[in-house]
């Protein structure tokens, strides 16, 4: 505790000493006799999340609420005693927390995974010390992650380093990013991890010279301009260096930016004269000078970087930034936390645009039903790497790299967007799809008499507040139409069930905590749903009536049929289906596959999936195309083709098929070749339908180094 007191003093003498102190008391009494998995005493766990906490300079609030913030979810201490003892902030801190903690019970894990990120955001918005001292939480989780068994370390690293350590990005809070992505690269790919260690070593005992020399030049000319100032350095962290060798295929050695000094001078002035100084001294390189004093980056973050031929011909990179501005850079959305009469307060409106992200989040989510586009979305935001444009009047305006001119129209006002019919770039028409890049001048031509966003503008938009207005507008359209459209394909689907009252108040049952779980207001906006293709109505049906049910219907359908289905005979083409057919090898379609059928002169009429690549050199033939579709209800194993591209690594083909075999998936076939450490394992397997292979994908991606699966042909095993 005395330690902890003396890191508190060291930036807040006034704090409420007694506050701390009592709810150390109580945590430590409230989890006496719980151990961790390291054999520790549990309590060891709540006073590191405090001292993290402390790192960051929190309030005294903040901290005593880290000390008990598993007290009501891992102890007998109730809501009211804490309340009690302790008062509203901190019982509202901490509950903030557990409910982060508690998991919910829903049909699949990525649903459940979607909810806990929803409350997330949520618990954000109302407080955001809730968030930092979930992040500090994590980051004591981590350290210690040695202890869980592999596959917990790979889930607990993998969901750290794409949630929790983006989300300590976008707070700004730059030491506690750097250590939640170094942490999950060391347990995703320790091999990676230890040879960037042992390289950036390495590197550290060859140029420290020249470091020096550069510091040593520095401070004499900053000396000799009067100016006051400290110069750190420091290389690129492991994690950091990981992507970039990845994305451009460099050597360790050829990181232009692997090494940094950081001059940290009094005021702004200074930084731009301090500029001036480094590049006296050495050349810059040409397009690696970024401002972002004159425009901060979204979390805040202010600082000049310019990358010089230092010293001895080396690449280097120099940052240059006040002391405030290195506060933010460090402790983040922290900085900005200040005391005033013992209350915790935002210290300016820089609190208030670094959460703006924040509260996009919370509007364009409640758009977005699909598991899949809320997790696409959300990564998207999280993880934005920004592009700086102007309106034609000087107006400036960050964006997503990789945004478009229709990123840009919604940006401006939603009925910009809606009205777009083209856009001129730097006085030049482009296309919509065109993608903007930083100083490009942006000018959106609307038109009243435009009949809005098309579908096809979801495809082209990358941010997700336009999507979110994309689809508002074409829902608004089309609501009506898909509202009728999908009464009618839920009734036809229902119809084919012979229900008994009984069977019938239990699926109205079902119906209704479907609609609660989707967050549906009731079942017209179900028909909505069903109509806009958000759902399938056999999706919905499958859902709400009862298996016991459903397979009873089945085996009605079986009756009569003297021996199962064979491939060729699970496809109906042109209404027909008794006709000789066979499912194409180079695309290998599955049950629940958009299909259609061609004639092929000598082979009669083969299957393939609508999106296969081959059907475009047939395009020419189009009246050999024929409509195809499933055989309803159609039931029997297809082989198809899966392509996994993954960093090779030992062991990778064997965790690549455990991962089939947990889906209950028989391989059948394998082919595996690597390229200059670039896997690429070509698999046929045997499923039911699409469904089945998409929970195999699924599987698939969370084997450690996969980079992308996909389909594939088929092919006989050698």
């Amino acid at each position: 505790m005395a330690t902890l007191f003396e890191r508190i003093v060291s930036y807040h003498p006034e704090f409420d000493r007694d506050l701390v102190e009592r709810a150390y008391h109580f945590a430590s009494k409230a989890h006496e006799g719980q151990v961790r998995l390291s054999g520790e005493p549990f309590f060891v766990h709540p006073l590191a999340v405090a001292h993290i906490v402390a790192d960051l300079r929190m309030d005294e609030v903040t901290i005593a609420a880290a000390l008990l913030h598993d007290v009501l979810e891992d102890s007998n201490v109730t809501e009211e005693a804490l309340q009690r003892e302790f008062g509203d902030e901190v019982t509202r801190l901490v509950q903030g927390v557990t409910k982060l903690n508690v998991g919910f019970s829903y049909t699949s894990k990525e649903e459940t995974q979607v909810e806990n990120y929803r409350r997330l955001f949520v618990a954000m918005a109302e407080d955001v010390r809730v968030i930092i001292i979930k992040l500090a939480d994590r980051l004591h989780n981590m350290r210690t992650l040695k202890y869980q068994n592999r596959q917990k370390k790979e889930e607990i690293a993998r969901e750290t380093l794409e949630i929790f350590a983006p989300i300590a990005h976008r707070l700004g809070m730059y030491a506690m990013q750097v250590e939640l992505e170094n942490l999950s690269l060391f347990f995703l790919d320790p091999e990676a991890y230890c040879a960037i260690q042992r390289g950036v070593e390495r590197l550290k005992a060859e140029r420290e010279a020249q470091i020096e020399e550069a510091k040593r030049q520095i401070a004499e000319r900053l000396r000799r301009a009067g100016i006051e100032g400290e110069i750190q350095s420091r290389f690129k962290h492991i994690y950091s260096i990981y992507n970039k060798l990845r994305r451009q295929n460099l050597n360790l050695e050829d990181l232009p930016d692997l090494i940094a000094l950081r001059v940290i001078v009094r005021t702004v002035e200074e930084c731009y004269a301090v500029l001036g100084i480094v590049h006296s001294l050495w050349n810059p390189i040409e397009g690696r000078f970024k401002d972002y004093i004159a425009v901060p980056k979204s979390n805040m973050y202010q600082s000049l970087h310019t990358t010089v031929i230092g010293p001895k011909g080396l690449p280097m990179e120099v940052q240059i930034r006040t002391w405030d501005m290195h506060q933010v850079a460090e402790y983040g959305i922290a900085a900005h936390w200040k005391y005033k009469e013992g209350k915790t307060q935002g210290a300016d409106d820089g609190f208030d645009e670094r959460m703006a992200w924040l509260r996009q989040i919370l509007e364009w989510q409640q758009d977005l039903k699909s598991t899949r586009e809320f997790m696409e979305s959300l990564k998207i935001s999280l993880f934005d790497d920004e592009v700086y444009v102007f309106t034609p009047k000087g107006d400036l305006k960050k964006l997503p790299r990789g945004s478009t001119p229709i990123d840009f129209a919604y940006l401006i006002h939603t009925e910009v967007g809606n009205t777009c019919v083209g856009a001129r770039v730097n006085k030049k028409m482009v296309p919509l799809d065109y993608e903007l890049k930083s100083g490009d001048i942006v000018e959106i031509i609307t038109s009243r008499s435009s009949s809005g966003p098309s579908a096809d503008w979801l495809k082209i938009a990358k941010t997700p507040a336009a999507r979110s207005k994309i689809r508002a507008f074409l829902r608004k359209k089309n609501q009506e139409m898909n509202r009728e459209k999908g009464r009618e394909l839920f009734v036809r689907e229902m119809e084919k069930y012979s229900l008994t009252p009984e069977e019938n108040s239990k699926v109205t049952e079902n119906l209704n905590a479907f609609l609660e779980r989707e967050r549906l207001k009731d079942v017209e906006d179900l028909y909505v749903a069903i109509g806009e293709g958000r759902y399938s109505a056999r999706y919905v049906v499958n859902k709400i009536i009862p298996y016991a049910i459903r397979r009873r219907f089945q085996e009605k359908k079986k009756t009569g049929i003297a021996r199962p289905f064979r491939e060729e005979e699970s496809v109906i083409v042109q209404g027909e289906s008794n006709l000789v057919v066979r499912l194409a090898r180079c695309c290998a379609p599955v049950p629940g596959d958009d299909i259609v059928a061609f004639v092929t002169q000598g082979k009669g009429i083969t299957v393939h999936r609508r999106d296969c690549s081959n059907l475009a050199a047939l395009v020419q033939d189009a009246n050999r195309f024929l409509s195809a579709e499933w055989v309803e209800g159609i039931e029997g194993r297809f082989h198809t083709g899966i392509v996994v591209e993954a960093l090779d690594r030992p062991k990778l083909l064997a965790d690549v098929s455990g991962a089939i075999s947990n889906c209950q998936v028989e391989i059948k076939a394998v082919r595996a070749h690597t390229v200059a450490d670039e896997a690429r394992i070509h698999l046929v397997v045997e499923v039911k339908n699409r469904e089945e292979l998409e929970e195999v994908f699924k599987e698939i991606r969370k084997v450690a180094n996969v980079q992308s699966v996909k389909r594939g042909g088929v092919f006989s095993p050698r």
